[in-house]
């Protein structure tokens, strides 16, 4: 076996790949033949509440919901609350200063009287996720914090801005263009003012709806005109900055509705043509960009006493009336209270657009040439450091710019009509393009706050509103719906506030916006999910329903109301194919495989990821496994890995179990905490012993009904030095049987169980063994993904693929093996019998197949799906608690419900006596009573021409059980079904991108169009 060191994160931070910005940002520049290159596309991913739920004696109506709504555990979450909850936990529990399930609910009963036991029990579950019994305060602080990042993060992906026609129009009685829109709100103010300033000079003060206020003339010293080319506001110092043609920037005091000349910086080198600034009421950026490409910042780490206070500026004479400043001796003199950079010929031609990113803490700036398009400057964090650049290039340059928060990319626009999205942090190539403009994009704005829309405006006045969230273009506005005149839009402001888009030319434009909620399609209809759906699991101790999509996306729906709780991404920064899920033993946290062999762990209450786990092999998980406090994962490496913690180390242990699969492994589960079982591609399904850590059965029923011993493919053990890390091959045994070397194909195959067809006629029902096939066809069907298979996708290319693979031409299906094995369940209140039949097997030939997994069992029954004989094939299956029934749900998207109480029990043999196995006393399967007897009537019950068969001596039964109901409840195949005991529930999911949630009776109560489908 081989072992290896995983450090555990402990920190609870969540998974991501971060680099160091020091590392990110060099000195070195883009070549526009980088740039020609077509762009890749990376999406980047950015990271529950609870509720006191009784358990109804009926199952309630549920609608799942994609709207969420206010949680009723955030009366938790007051600040009140929270400072009395750290004095409990600082206070009377010890030096460890951490409670236990009994401890946190008496402590929080004295703050929360009213909050019900089983409330607080949720609550404290949901922040002990590792299982450990105990929390401490930063526990839960760093579970709120998580919580309510999760929550704005999945309100905001769930509305979309939309903006409304006609445009608003204020026209102005001057006849010159409007040179900037601005937006003045005060700290600790509500309401706030627009500013708007004409070219020449005049200075116009607005309400939020647009009503004037006051106007004032801006005039040179001798009370000549003024040419205006900028305006900034100092929102913290109720000051504005002026640029005009004089090579000088006049600050004005506008306080109370005023105007007043109150300092000038003067002798400038060129004409400063944009400005920005930023403060957070302690520190300030004042950046500034000119004719020469010149770009030059000011900082202050005290806004109010440092570099804006006119009472410490020098004076270039005492006698002037105001204050003037020159702005080399700014540059050149150093001060304790501000610090200046002068960045001479940053770009070869005039700066279009400056801006301060205080994320980052960058200046980034632009301008229309092909070297030097985009510069961002990092700024130092001690005074004797020099700035760090790195420099983008782009054949016609960039006009404008801005920063999403949310996603950490730059949205450009230039002369080509394109918008580049870039990595600030890899400035080699765009990461997305973006099409929908005719001419020159000239304004861009990101508005994060909702959904992360972005607005962008061409100099024909076309506006386009794009969703970063799936890329598209939401809406588009052509110039000709505004009666702005024959002018370019000379500046546009987003008011966050209201939503509202203001535009000018010679006149204002606003155009207002509202909110709408949204969900995915398909087709024209809504759907719960955005891609095809993976898997659906249950937790029982939060009572939430878990569904996860390929495209990567897991919901968490609370199964009493329907609400969805949280949502979040698993796949990383780029669209990496969610293959498997499962449940920790606890219940608590979730596990997820990829197509590209990563394994995860997350919080699924908050969507943090606690620990990811190594990945040597590098290909699809098909199965995970969580017992014993050992993870087990499987997949198309065709053996099992487990992985367990150090005893007293925080060191993950992998161990890389032997090879005795000749194909891909397509299902993996778990029997009564001691026993695993993998099925494959070729039939084969293994019953390993985990103690043993190999199997002690193989299950064919193509080959024989009886068991077989397991034979290894392949020796490999791989030898790890805890020092070292991943090495080298210590002893490598080929073993007779070894599947020969294969070579990648272009027609890649799928797990039948994502992507089921109905079954050929020719695979119909057949039990003999499989015909060997020509080379060429073993290659192209029976081969997994090579590792150097292209496993990141686009968006479009995800849903393309997906696509693809499911319309496969069926004349592929014939030459597929006809006896792999899709899923596999154990019955777990079953004993390990001879003649007792304790798992169940669903075959790509359409039936299911009954083993006993003794050692002297085998095959004990067999039965058809389709009793119409159509050739369906199962890919989920579910059975109760008692295991009195099994739910089906197959290619064709139809749900069954089978009678299987005393299916395949003792077959052909008497009950024992003896022994000490239980044999339930019930005569009638309750659940022949909750199905009404007006649907279980109509369906005929299934003869076939011979109750049995006998093969090498093993009697197998060919009667099926009892099917109960059944009826149609997806488009497309059923990707995943379960059972909800205490609420008499089933939900399944489908390909058709939906989860629903079904009552025994074949009554939907979930979202979905479910009521096209009427029960048979």
């Amino acid at each position: 076996m081989s072992q290896l060191r995983w450090e555990f994160k402990t920190d609870n931070a969540p998974c991501s790949n971060t680099l160091s910005r020091g590392d990110q940002i060099g000195s070195r520049q883009m070549s526009p033949e980088d740039l020609e290159e077509s762009p890749q596309p990376e999406k980047l991913s950015i990271p529950g509440e609870f509720q006191d739920k009784g358990t109804p004696s009926s199952p309630p109506s549920i609608i799942l919901s994609h709207i969420p709504d206010t949680p009723p555990s955030t009366q938790l979450f007051t600040g009140l609350h929270l400072a009395e909850m750290e004095k409990i936990f600082e206070e009377g529990i010890g030096s460890s200063r951490a409670m236990n399930l009994e401890t946190f609910i008496r402590s929080m009963k004295k703050v929360l009287s009213d909050v019900s036991n089983e409330m607080l029990e949720t609550l404290f579950f949901k922040v002990d996720s590792d299982g450990n019994g105990f929390i401490t305060w930063p526990k839960y602080m760093d579970y709120v914090m998580h919580e309510f990042q999760g929550l704005e993060e999945m309100r905001r992906s769930q509305y979309r801005l939309r903006f409304h026609l006609p445009m608003q129009i204020i026209p102005l009685r001057r006849g010159c263009e409007i040179v900037k829109v601005e937006f003045l709100i005060q700290r600790f103010k509500k309401i706030g003012r627009f500013l708007t300033v004409t070219r020449d000079g005049v200075l116009q003060f607005w309400s939020e709806s647009f009503l004037p206020i006051s106007s004032f003339r801006l005039r040179k010293l001798h009370n000549q005109q003024m040419w205006v080319i900028d305006l900034v506001c100092l929102h913290n110092m109720n000051l504005i900055a002026v640029s005009s043609t004089e090579l000088k920037i006049e600050f004005f005091d506008i306080s109370n509705y005023k105007c007043v000349r109150a300092f000038t910086f003067t002798e400038l080198d060129s004409c400063i043509l944009v400005m920005d600034y930023w403060s957070d009421y302690h520190k300030g950026v004042f950046c500034l960009g000119d004719t020469k490409g010149n770009v030059i910042i000011f900082t202050s780490d005290n806004v109010a006493s440092g570099l804006f206070n006119p009472h410490i500026l020098p004076r270039i004479s005492k006698w002037d009336h105001w204050v003037s400043v020159s702005m080399q001796k700014l540059l050149n003199e150093k001060s304790i209270l501000y610090r200046s950079y002068c960045l001479p010929a940053l770009h070869t031609n005039w700066c279009q657009q400056v801006k301060f990113v205080p994320q980052l803490n960058m200046v980034v700036s632009c301008s229309a040439v092909e070297k030097s398009s985009m510069v961002l400057t990092m700024l130092p964090s001690k005074d004797l450091e020099k700035p760090k650049f790195s420099v983008l290039n782009l054949r016609k340059g960039i006009l404008c710019f801005d920063y999403c928060p949310d996603k950490n990319f730059l949205a450009t626009g230039g002369y080509d009509s394109h918008i580049r999205l870039w990595n600030p942090f890899i400035s080699k190539r765009p990461v997305w393009l973006m099409k929908g403009h005719q001419t020159s994009v000239t304004h861009i704005i990101v508005d994060s706050k909702n959904s992360s829309i972005l607005i962008s405006i061409s100099r024909d006045k076309n506006i386009c509103v794009w969703d970063l969230q799936d890329y598209v273009c939401l809406q588009t506005f052509s110039g000709k719906q505004f009666a702005l005149g024959n002018y370019p839009i000379t500046s546009a402001y987003f008011n966050t506030k209201g939503n509202t888009l203001i535009c000018s030319t010679y006149s204002i434009g606003i155009l207002k916006g509202y909110l709408e909620a949204h969900g995915p399609t398909k087709l024209g209809k809504t759907t719960t999910h955005n891609s095809a759906l993976c898997a659906v699991l249950y937790s029982k101790i939060f009572k939430q329903v878990l569904s996860g999509c390929q495209q990567g996306t897991v919901s968490v729906w609370e199964i009493v109301t329907g609400r969805k709780m949280m949502e979040f991404s698993v796949s990383g920064a780029q669209l990496v194919e969610l293959t498997a899920m499962a449940l920790d033993t606890y219940e608590r946290c979730l596990l997820t495989g990829l197509l590209d062999g990563t394994m995860k762990m997350w919080n699924y209450n908050t969507g943090e990821c606690l620990l990811t786990f190594p990945n040597p092999d590098q290909v699809e998980i098909s199965g995970i496994v969580h017992m014993n406090k050992v993870y087990y994962m499987t997949g198309w490496s065709k053996r099992i890995t487990s992985f367990m913690f150090h005893k007293t180390k925080p060191v993950l242990l992998c161990h890389h179990w032997q090879t005795f699969h000749m194909e891909d492994v397509l299902c993996m589960a778990k029997y009564q905490n001691q026993f695993l079982g993998t099925s494959s591609y070729n039939g084969d399904i293994l019953f390993w012993n985990v103690n043993m850590l190999k199997p002690i059965l193989n299950f064919n029923a193509s080959v024989s009904p009886l068991p077989l011993q397991p034979v290894k493919v392949e020796e490999a053990e791989v030898c790890v030095d805890s020092s070292q890390g991943l090495s080298k091959t210590c002893v490598e045994k080929m073993w007779a049987h070894k599947a020969s070397e294969r070579l990648p194909c272009p027609g890649r195959r799928t797990s039948h169980r994502r992507t089921l067809m109905s079954a050929p006629v020719g695979m119909k029902h057949s039990g003999s063994k499989e015909p060997e096939r020509p080379l060429s066809q073993q290659i192209c069907f029976s081969t997994g993904r090579s590792k150097s298979s292209n496993r990141y996708l686009d968006k479009g290319s995800f849903y393309k693929e997906t696509e693809m693979r499911r319309k496969e031409p069926q004349k592929k299906m014939l030459l597929q093996s006809n006896a792999s094995v899709e899923k596999i369940i154990f019955l777990q209140t079953r004993p390990r019998l001879p003649h007792t039949a304790a798992m169940l097997s669903s075959c790509i030939n359409g039936y299911i197949y009954a083993c006993s997994i003794h050692g002297n069992g085998g095959l004990l029954g067999k039965f058809p799906v389709d009793l119409e004989d159509n050739g369906d094939v199962v890919g989920a299956m579910a059975t109760d608690e008692n295991d009195w029934i099994l739910i089906t749900g197959d290619c064709k998207g139809r749900i069954k419900i089978w009678d299987i109480k005393d299916y395949c029990t003792f077959v052909g043999h008497r009950l024992p006596q003896s022994s000490g196995v239980k044999i339930p006393t019930e005569t009638e399967n309750k659940f022949r009573f909750l199905i009404p007897d007006r649907l279980q009537t109509s369906i005929p019950y299934y003869i076939p021409l011979q109750e049995k068969e006998v093969v090498k001596g093993q009697t197998i039964s060919l009667v099926p059980p009892k099917l109960l109901i059944t009826w149609k409840g997806h488009l497309e195949s059923v990707a995943d079904i379960l059972y909800v005991e205490s609420l008499q529930l089933i939900i399944s999911a489908g390909q058709d991108w939906d989860v629903k949630a079904w009552k025994l009776s074949g009554d939907a109560i979930g979202m979905g169009p479910a009521e096209e489908f009427p029960n048979p």
